[in-house]
């Protein structure tokens, strides 16, 4: 894979970035907390948090691009910042989810048990396939409990599995590779890599486009003049895909055992597509900003920033609990909303502690595992998801 001319981040478009993140995280807690699971006298918004998610997807493909040209080093090297910085958080999200599902379940059975005593099946299989990201292949469903966001997990490694190998490999042990990661994928995991890899493309394209020769009105019209062009042709090139169901459904075997769902990868790409193109914009809009990277605001921003993947892997199961514990207050808006701060609030006070955490593991896997010197961490954005 060649890589893009690349410069850093201006301050204005790293922040734009980092208050992105943690944005996308609080509106997929929040909707939520629509479910019929945790409200009553509430209409379900779950659907609408989709483009939070989708944010985060492109976000993951745009920084893992960034951190990799910016500084290319080794694969050992993105392995090690990948391992420590996933880990750091997902050890102990499974661990509290374990916690809190099983405290949930004594608590309240007549609550947890109808909702996700079927998670509770074969529980060692369920956390063992959800620390090898494994939980999601081919037709496997297996949620760790009650942390059903716990999915994306799955998406996101192998994504960082395909990329390494294109970024990293070349010639036929780059095509046996990917060939072997796709077997291991699956083919839901695979419906969703072009997404992801959407993201790093809007690297590549910011890095190019960020001239700053190119004034505001031409950068703005050439964007309209995209908008509109794109509006007509992506869902035309949509509906085509669908209407392609059956070959694609063949063409990765499924169709005996769970036929691939084209129109919930559709539902990603049609919110995707306007979303990253928003997003690009966007960067390019900021990197224009004359923002001091030692401004008081840009610091809590940078700061609050680093709960976004606490906030999103456990919110859910701190929902439980408490739903758990209080199941006659679903209709209190009141108690919601201290949900929804009480999870933004821990997850905040969790970041720092987990940063340090991934620190040491990255040491570790350095010292230990991969027996390389120990070097200074990625760039900045390297948290990003």
């Amino acid at each position: 894979m060649t890589t893009a001319p690349a410069r850093k981040f201006s301050t204005g478009t790293s922040v734009l970035l980092d208050a992105l993140r943690l944005a996308s995280a609080i509106v997929i807690a929040g909707v939520h907390l629509t479910q019929p699971l945790f409200s009553i006298g509430w209409p379900d918004l779950t659907d609408y948090g989709k483009p939070a998610l989708v944010v985060l997807f492109l976000l993951s493909g745009l920084v893992i691009r960034y951190v990799t040209v910016i500084r290319r080093g080794k694969m050992i090297d993105f392995w090690v910042d990948r391992i420590s910085r996933v880990y750091s958080v997902v050890v102990p999200a499974l661990a509290f989810t374990i916690v809190a599902s099983y405290l949930a379940m004594r608590i309240n059975p007549g609550y947890y048990m109808p909702n996700w005593g079927a998670n509770n099946s074969n529980p060692l299989l369920r956390v063992g396939m959800n620390l090898i990201f494994m939980a999601q292949s081919w037709n496997l469903t297996l949620d760790p409990f009650s942390n059903t966001p716990f999915w994306t997990l799955s998406y996101e490694v192998f994504y960082y599995v395909f990329y390494a190998v294109a970024f990293y490999l070349a010639g036929i042990r780059r095509a046996v590779w990917l060939i072997i990661a796709a077997l291991f994928a699956g083919q839901h995991i695979l419906l969703l890599l072009p997404l992801w890899l959407i993201g790093c493309l809007a690297h590549d394209v910011y890095q190019r486009a960020r001239n700053p020769r190119i004034s505001l009105k031409k950068l703005n019209l050439t964007f309209l003049a995209v908008g509109v062009g794109g509006a007509v042709l992506v869902p035309a090139i949509f509906r085509l895909l669908i209407y392609l169901k059956g070959f694609l459904t063949r063409f990765f075997l499924a169709y005996h055992h769970a036929p691939i769902n084209l129109h919930w990868a559709y539902t990603y790409y049609a919110e995707g597509m306007p979303m990253v193109f928003a997003l690009l914009w966007a960067m390019l809009l900021f990197e224009r900003l004359k923002v001091a990277e030692k401004a008081a605001w840009v610091k809590w921003v940078r700061l609050l920033s680093e709960a976004t993947f606490p906030l999103y892997l456990l919110h859910f199961p701190l929902y439980v609990l408490i739903v758990a514990i209080f199941p006659n207050e679903r209709g209190n808006a009141w108690l919601k909303l201290g949900m929804l701060v009480l999870c933004v609030t821990f997850s905040a006070l969790l970041a720092r502690p987990t940063v340090h955490f991934k620190n040491y593991l990255r040491d570790l896997l350095r010292k230990y595992v991969f027996h390389t010197p120990l070097i200074p961490a990625a760039p900045r954005l390297e948290t990003a998801k």
